[in-house]
C-alpha cells in the first residue's frame, strides 16, 4: 500500500519549495505590512489598533489574495504536469479518494503555513507596538472565525472546478480576488468595518450579529460538503482537459 503521509509530505514538500510559493508568501506580505502600516495602526470603526476589530479587518484585507492562493495551489495538482502520472497513482493500491484527499490536505497544509505567516505578521507587528495589551487570545479566535468559513467554501468549490477542468481554477481565482472588492462582502469585511459602529459602545468586544453567525456556518458546511462529495463520488479525480 502506498503510505498515505509519504503521499502527503511528498505533495507539501512540492508546493512549499516551489517558486510560486515563495511568490505568494512575498506579494501577500508586503500587502499585509501595507495594511498594517495605513489602516490597522489607525484603528478601525473608532476601535483600538489591536482590537479584534481591527485584526479582522486586517485578514479580511488578506483573504482576496490568501482566497487565490489556496487555488493556485489546488491548479497545482490538476495541471498537466500532474495530469502526466495519473496513470501512475491509478495503477497504485490507494482508493483515487484517499488519494485526492491527500493532496486536498496538503494543499490546505500549505495555505495554513502561508495564513500563519499574515498572522504571525500582524500579531508580532501590534506586539511589538503595544505589548502586554494586545489580546492574543480573542485575536486568535477572531483568526479562526475570518478565515475558516471562506477558505472552506473556496477550498471546496476549487476540488469541484478542479475535478472537472483544471482551467476553470482559473476564472474562480479572478472572483476569489474580486469578490474582495465587489458589492456581496464575501469576506464580509462590514462586520469589522462598519458594525461595531452600530453597537454604540467605544471599541466593543468583538460579537456577530446571529444572521452572520448563521451564514458563516452555513458557508462552512457548504464547503465541507463540497470536499466530501469530490472524494465519494465515482467521478473523483481529475479529468483530462
Amino acid at each position: 500500500m502506498l503510505d498515505v503521509s509519504k503521499v502527503f509530505r511528498y505533495e507539501l514538500r512540492r508546493l512549499l519549495v516551489s517558486k510560486f510559493y515563495l511568490g505568494f508568501a512575498a506579494v501577500i506580505l508586503w500587502y499585509g505590512w501595507q495594511l498594517l502600516n495605513n489602516v490597522t495602526i489607525l484603528g478601525v470603526a473608532n476601535t483600538a489598533p489591536f482590537s479584534p476589530w481591527s485584526f479582522g479587518a486586517y485578514l479580511s484585507g488578506l483573504l482576496p489574495l490568501l482566497g487565490v492562493a489556496l487555488l493556485f495551489f489546488l491548479w497545482n495538482f490538476c495541471n498537466a504536469q500532474a495530469r502526466g502520472v495519473q496513470s501512475l497513482t491509478d495503477a497504485a493500491p490507494m482508493s483515487r479518494g484517499r488519494y485526492q484527499l491527500t493532496k486536498y490536505l496538503a494543499a490546505l497544509t500549505a495555505w495554513l503555513s502561508l495564513a500563519g505567516l499574515t498572522i504571525a505578521l500582524g500579531i508580532g507587528f501590534l506586539w511589538a507596538l503595544f505589548g502586554d495589551v494586545v489580546p492574543v487570545i480573542s485575536l486568535l479566535a477572531v483568526t479562526v472565525v475570518t478565515l475558516l468559513p471562506p477558505v472552506a467554501l473556496l477550498l471546496g468549490i476549487g476540488a469541484v472546478a478542479g475535478n472537472l477542468c483544471s482551467w476553470a481554477l482559473f476564472p474562480l481565482m479572478a472572483l476569489a480576488f474580486g469578490a474582495g472588492f465587489l458589492p456581496g462582502d464575501f469576506y464580509e469585511a462590514s462586520l469589522f468595518g462598519e458594525y461595531p459602529l452600530t453597537l454604540g459602545v467605544l471599541d466593543p468586544a468583538f460579537s456577530m450579529p446571529p444572521s452572520v453567525a448563521i451564514t458563516k456556518l452555513v458557508v462552512l458546511l457548504i464547503g465541507a460538503g463540497l470536499l466530501f462529495f469530490t472524494t465519494v463520488s465515482k467521478r473523483v479525480g481529475f479529468r483530462r482537459n
